[in-house]
């Protein structure tokens, strides 16, 4: 049967290992600021992370809601639905059931009620973590692995945002945790129980297939041959749990209602693999979120993992970040947010290198002991207060006043095609406007990339036929699309000119 981590007899225990009441004063003080920095500033509207893609599930979930609101105007219900059924379905809507449902019950529309539950999503993955690494590393490397899920900077930031990641995360995290525990005592309860959170955690979103599979086939084929693996009952139980629960959704949503056909467009660009500037722009997505350096310290230190079956099953998952990024290259290497599964294997990495080098510094044991607590303590420090800053830093709630206030401006029930933050979701969440939303120059070079050419004149008559006002917000890209402008100039009065914001007339051609 395979054992728990116990440090080698010529090794002194150190710093946690050493005291039980000490880790669990450190595990408690950890979660309490983890929780407290996340909630810091806990109102301010959720544009401060990827603003696009949580107004996509903000969206989602303001259409949920108002479709069973007996006491909503009709036309707010009626564009409400309407815009949650033109968003593009990627993933279950778990979270945004849930923001709904919640929404139902507080008696209103708080955003913050997400954020909470992404927040509490974040810190149960902390806590499997936690196990995961005091298993394998010791009470050292779970204190280690703990801090690090907590209090680095970007995971805090990201923990917070409105968006299935924080929750797949999780899935994934306590699928780890169900893995080791049937690799500890594999009976036939745990086989099951392994496999259901494996398929849960695919369920959610699946890309977590990358960090999924890997962990399976390195903790299996570490603990057993691969013959016996085929031999196994509880191992083909356990594949068939991970694979039965999206297959499902997989069939429905594609085949069934055709649905989720979508998220297979624009999404692989195995073009960028011959393209050096892709691997730099990944290193520099990596080096942002962990820094180079730490992230190779996470490397290393998984192979300081001593037992088989856990180490390659470590190194196995950070296998499968590098396929996920070689899979979804574009994504990879422009949205940081897709570094986030690689987060806890980092953490894991740190605390199996970190708390097998301990026992071997040299020099009085208080003074070990001691040098640790205070580095430790220092990164926290440093760390919770990079993230206090940083959400002290902006302040969006002048933001949703000025879509209001262009929402009104434009009219309820205007046609509007414009050059919008965010592809208009500011507008058509805050504004109650359903805009059709222009292409930005990164957009036109994306869709150029995947192999779509366009004719601009032709892509302007078609998308301004009919519309009532163009909007501009976005003048960053107004200037690099100096085309759109000629063509609006030429054709169409300005009707409102703003610092924030212009409006063409679509309505009366020069």
């Amino acid at each position: 049967m395979a054992q728990v981590f116990v440090p080698a007899e010529e090794e002194q225990p150190v710093l946690f290992e050493r005291s039980r009441l000490w880790t669990i004063i450190a595990v408690v003080l950890l979660f309490a600021l983890g929780l407290g920095i996340r909630l810091y500033d806990l109102t301010d509207p959720p544009l401060d992370f990827h603003p696009t893609r949580q107004l996509h599930s903000m969206m989602i979930a303001r259409g949920m809601y108002y479709e069973n609101l007996d006491n909503a105007p009709e036309w707010k219900r009626e564009l409400a639905v309407r815009q949650w059924k033109a968003e593009m379905l990627l993933e279950p809507p778990i979270v945004e059931r849930l923001a709904a449902f919640s929404w139902k019950i507080a008696g209103g529309e708080y955003l913050w009620i997400p954020r909470v539950f992404s927040i509490l999503f974040w810190m149960a993955a902390a806590g499997f973590l936690y196990w995961i690494a005091r298993d394998i590393t010791g009470a050292n490397g779970g204190v280690i692995a703990l801090a690090y899920m907590l209090i680095l900077p970007f995971a805090a930031i990201a923990s917070r945002s409105f968006q299935p990641e924080p929750l797949m995360i999780a899935s994934i995290v306590a699928a780890w945790w169900g893995m080791l525990r049937w690799y500890r005592r594999p009976t036939w309860g745990r086989a099951v129980a392994a496999g259901l959170l494996a398929g849960w955690a695919i369920f959610v979103k699946s890309v977590a297939v990358f960090f999924i599979a890997p962990a399976w086939l390195g903790l299996i084929l570490g603990h057993m041959s691969l013959l016996q693996a085929l031999k196994s009952r509880q191992v083909w139980a356990m594949a068939l749990l991970t694979i039965i629960p999206y297959a499902i959704y997989h069939v429905y949503g594609v085949y069934i209602t055709g649905l989720l056909a979508s998220q297979f467009t624009l999404r692989f660009f195995p073009a960028l693999l011959q393209d050096p500037a892709f691997f730099l722009r990944w290193n520099g997505m990596i080096t942002g979120v962990f820094g180079f350096e730490g992230f190779l310290a996470a490397v290393l230190g998984l192979f300081a993992v001593r037992e088989r079956a856990p180490r390659a099953m470590l190194l196995s998952i950070l296998a499968g970040y590098f396929v996920y990024g070689l899979v979804f290259t574009y994504a990879i290497s422009t949205h940081n947010y897709y570094q986030e599964p690689a987060i806890p294997v980092v953490a894991l990495g740190l605390a199996a290198g970190i708390s097998a080098l301990l026992p071997r510094l040299r020099g009085p044991r208080w003074m070990v002991t001691a040098a640790a607590i205070g580095l430790l303590l220092f990164f926290v420090t440093i760390k919770a207060w990079d993230v206090r800053v940083t959400l002290k830093r902006d302040d969006y709630r002048a933001e949703t006043v000025f879509w209001q206030k262009l929402g009104d401006e434009l009219g309820n029930g205007a046609s509007v095609v414009g050059l919008l933050h965010d592809y208009g979701y500011r507008l058509a969440y805050w504004g109650w406007i359903q805009p059709t939303n222009w292409m930005t120059s990164g957009d036109f070079n994306f869709r150029e990339l995947g192999g779509r050419s366009f004719d601009m004149e032709q892509l302007f008559e078609e998308q301004t036929a009919g519309r009532d006002y163009f909007v501009v917000t976005l003048f960053s890209d107004w200037e690099r699309q100096p085309k759109l402008q000629s063509l609006l100039e030429r054709n169409y009065p300005l009707l409102v000119q703003e610092d924030d914001y212009l409006i063409y007339d679509l309505r009366t051609k020069k």
